[in-house]
């Protein structure tokens, strides 16, 4: 079986490692013929089997998490961006920039993506969900890509999808790319924050079936694995460094699972890139403050035991949670169900793995020791639950040593465990989902342009560790942007694209990350194109936001608003002398 064909397969698992940098010992090392590079510190794997394998290398190999989406009365004014475009002397719209986009792909023969002339402003698309086997992108193994100029002749064509077939059909990456950086409609009242920047997109393909076994995700729900979102932050950033052109990349996908401080393995990757001058990312915190998915233990005392309560929605497949604690804390657990089984305690150390088989639920629930998780050396204990009985279970949790630390325990996302699951008792705050904790990212909290309140369900800060997350907030309710077309028939004409073009609001954390990432693509414009600060980063751009951010009213930084809400006008307020 070729390389493409594993990266397909239900055969072939999928596994994160760290890359060594020599092909042949690489492969050697880790028993496969099929690999693609990440980075210069990681690359994805391909290992025959439907199943994960736990064997000598499992202390290597990391098993990719599942991410899901984080799902224009316009708010341009509302975000400093309209008094920067009407000076003279900024007059900034995202001109040489490259907005990315890895997510649900785009609707291409949508007006909000082309010029005035009708072609089109979108630089490339990597639909890796298409498999041609002739247009896979250069350093790839998989997927087809399509270039500006097929996209021009698709969109000259009878019928555009006969040469160019990549298709959104969710509508997330279509309207995220609108709201960052779509052309201005004047029918519609509609304009993208970088309306000229150039667009570069990643349709990232769902995950295999045999990652949502493992991380028991239902066949219904849409998620992808962390490996093809790095794959594909890497083919971005290779088409920027190609043209030697900055780019903004914007993240609108999330996990609960992961230690909430460093992002994991994805987060270490954006914040890698994110550190070149010229490259820049902004991700989406979550959706997470209002859903009761996280529960935070604090100060359990040396051979005590504190007992949390989860409530269990009925006709569930199964889920998976984890335990998070800091070194050298350490803790053991044991199970009640809703009938009152015991499991008794578990024993607490490095590799330990248990199988718990409930009689009277009919439920298994096996629970993995990971003492010191490759992510962080931080304890992280995984809970993997099988046809979960309904009611309310309790999760007793054992300190075994003599610090008084607190633990945090996280369920999935509302996207990937839809439903009324649970705990009694939970914590709003330290819901930034990952890979948003990194510090190397410009974090997006989401609030009410309307009330200029902060939306109930944006993710609370801080990370794990105590780091300020959120780092900036922005709108994100009842944002207008433009929606995909569904039907099988495509105008083929401007006028009629025109007439066909559909737009509709929408709320959330992307939404907001999404307009983030535009206001930092023409403060891109403004110092890498123009030469104002040619040694721009991520970093220093989020410094730029912090400084410009509105703050009255508030103390600040704060759990729900990070450093304020994103004005960017107030960033060249602040630098001009008073």
């Amino acid at each position: 079986m070729d390389c493409q064909e594993q990266i397909y397969s239900e055969e072939y698992q999928d596994y994160l490692v760290e890359y060594t940098g020599d092909d042949e010992l690489f492969k050697r090392w880790y028993g496969v013929d099929c690999y693609q590079r990440a980075s210069e510190q990681f690359a994805v794997v391909y290992r025959q089997g439907k199943e994960v394998q736990f064997d000598i290398l499992s202390g290597l190999l990391m098993v990719p998490k599942c991410y899901g989406l984080l799902s224009s009365q316009q708010v341009l004014e509302e975000m400093g961006v309209a008094a920067v475009q009407r000076q003279p002397a900024l007059g900034l719209y995202g001109t040489g920039v490259i907005m990315g986009f890895v997510d649900t792909g785009i609707d291409y023969t949508h007006p909000a993506f082309m010029n005035e002339d009708g072609t089109s402003r979108i630089m490339s698309i990597w639909d890796q969900t298409i498999r041609d086997g002739e247009n896979i992108p250069e350093g790839f193994a998989y997927g087809t890509e399509y270039r500006t100029e097929q996209i021009n002749e698709a969109l000259q064509a009878e019928n555009p999808l006969e040469i160019v077939p990549s298709r959104d059909t969710n509508g997330h990456g279509t309207f995220m790319a609108g709201v960052a950086c779509g052309s201005r409609s004047e029918e519609y009242s509609f304009a993208g924050v970088a309306p000229y920047a150039s667009i570069c997109v990643v349709k990232c393909k769902p995950a295999k079936q045999n990652l949502k076994s493992y991380y028991q995700i239902a066949d219904s729900v849409e998620c992808y694995s962390e490996g093809d979102i790095m794959l594909g932050i890497r083919y971005l950033w290779k088409m920027a460094v190609d043209r030697h052109i900055p780019l903004v990349l914007c993240i609108g996908m999330g996990t609960n699972m992961g230690g909430h401080q460093g992002g994991g393995v994805l987060g270490e990757l954006i914040q890698y890139y994110g550190s070149f001058r010229g490259t820049f990312m902004v991700a989406a915190g979550g959706n997470e403050a209002n859903v009761s998915r996280h529960y935070h233990g604090r100060s359990i005392a040396a051979g005590a035991v504190e007992e949390v309560e989860l409530r269990v929605d009925q006709d569930r497949d199964g889920f998976t949670m984890e335990l998070w604690s800091d070194a050298p804390e350490l803790y053991s657990v044991g199970l009640i169900s809703p009938s009152g089984e015991y499991s008794g305690r578990t024993t607490a150390r490095q590799g330990e793995k248990r199988q718990i088989n409930f009689l009277l639920e009919d439920t298994t629930v096996e629970i993995e020791y990971i003492i010191v998780a490759q992510e962080n050396g931080d304890e992280c204990i995984r809970f993997r639950f099988r046809h979960p009985a309904e009611g309310i279970w309790r999760i007793r949790v054992f300190s075994e040593n003599n610090t008084t630390g607190s633990f945090h325990i996280w369920l999935p996302m509302r996207e990937i465990l839809p439903g009324n699951t649970y705990f009694l008792q939970s914590d709003p705050d330290t819901t930034i989902c990952d890979p948003a904790n990194n510090m190397g990212i410009i974090t997006v909290a989401y609030y009410d342009s309307a009330t200029d309140a902060v939306n109930i369900d944006s993710s609370r800060g801080y990370a794990r560790n105590g780091f300020v997350k959120p780092d900036i907030a922005a709108p994100g309710v009842n944002i207008l942007g433009p929606l995909p077309f569904y039907g099988t028939t495509l105008a083929t004409t401007p006028v009629e694209r025109e007439e066909q073009a559909r737009y509709g609001y929408e709320s959330g954390s992307s939404v907001g990350a999404a307009l983030a990432a535009g206001a930092v693509c023409l403060l891109v414009e403004w110092g890498s194109v123009r030469g104002n600060d040619i040694s721009m980063d991520t970093v220093t751009v989020k410094k730029y936001l912090i400084r410009g951010a509105d703050r009255s009213g508030m103390e600040y930084p704060n759990r729900l608003w990070g450093n304020g809400q994103l004005n960017l006008f107030g960033v060249f307020d602040a630098l001009r002398p008073k």
